[in-house]
């Protein structure tokens, strides 16, 4: 890894880090705010009262009278999914291919860092920052929690749902690297790399809308985030959790051979 490049990248890209975690900063503090124990079941009387699609579409249910289901409904089933997905879409698409399509690649490849070297750098930076954004907001969450509802959060199957959440968006940022890589010209990049996410968006909530359309979760990657079943099924999270690291390894692996080989008209 190239320390230089690494802190380059940070000073770069701090602005849309910090704006996205604002906008979950938000959220989940709204969230957070708005349960009541001891009126638990009229807080899920006004949501039920929303339009039934569009609760389903955005993952608004079994939301459940306890902090832990409560959270698990209502943050990782849209919001926890798409503000990530911005940020790693965004990122991802200026870690190669913008640097190829504004020429700086050059630069970068003209110091003493191989292919290699520079590709990894980036993974290693998108990645990580990914990862970092999440942890962030879990440790937020369970402070947060604690201070307010103290013992009402159960804390191992809440950090298991999030180490789950963690590696699913580092999996979604391996195909916006993959894309990345791929592509010289940043437009196609982030139409791959933020499209296919997208996609794996929209049939998840058209999955959830109806049992007729079901069988669009089969097409999903967010489908394996079922947050009530990892709070509850430990197997099936660890099942899904390994998973998601295995394609991630797969997906930033394959970005970087590609870089390497491709021919660059630099």
């Amino acid at each position: 890894m190239n320390k230089t490049l690494y802190k380059t990248n940070i000073k770069a890209n701090w602005g849309i880090f910090a704006f996205i975690f604002g906008m979950l900063m938000i959220y989940v503090s709204t969230s957070i705010a708005m349960f009541n124990p001891e009126n638990a079941d009229a807080m899920k009387a006004m949501f039920d009262m929303m339009p039934e699609g569009m609760i389903k579409a955005f993952g608004f249910t079994g939301l459940g009278t306890e902090l832990t289901g409560y959270l698990a409904g209502y943050l990782y089933g849209f919001i926890l999914i798409v503000f990530p997905l911005i940020y790693t879409a965004l990122i991802a698409n200026k870690m190669i291919a913008g640097h190829v399509d504004n020429g700086s690649m050059a630069y970068l490849l003209a110091t003493p860092n191989t292919r290699k070297r520079v590709a990894g750098t980036q993974a290693i930076f998108l990645a990580s920052t990914s990862a970092l954004l999440i942890v962030i907001i879990t440790g937020i969450i369970i402070l947060m929690s604690a201070a307010v509802f103290p013992g009402h959060l159960e804390i191992p199957s809440f950090l298991l749902l999030n180490l789950v959440t963690l590696l699913l968006l580092v999996a979604v940022g391996g195909i916006g690297f993959l894309a990345s890589c791929i592509f010289s010209d940043k437009k196609y990049s982030l139409a791959v790399g933020a499209g296919i996410p997208v996609l794996f968006v929209l049939f998840k909530m058209l999955a959830d809308i109806s049992e007729k359309v079901e069988f669009f979760r089969y097409f999903s990657i967010y489908s394996l985030l079922d947050a009530h079943r990892i709070l509850e099924d430990v197997p099936y999270a660890l099942i899904v959790g390994g998973s998601l690291l295995a394609l991630s390894i797969v997906l930033y692996i394959a970005g970087i051979v590609i870089f390497n080989r491709k021919s660059l008209a630099i």
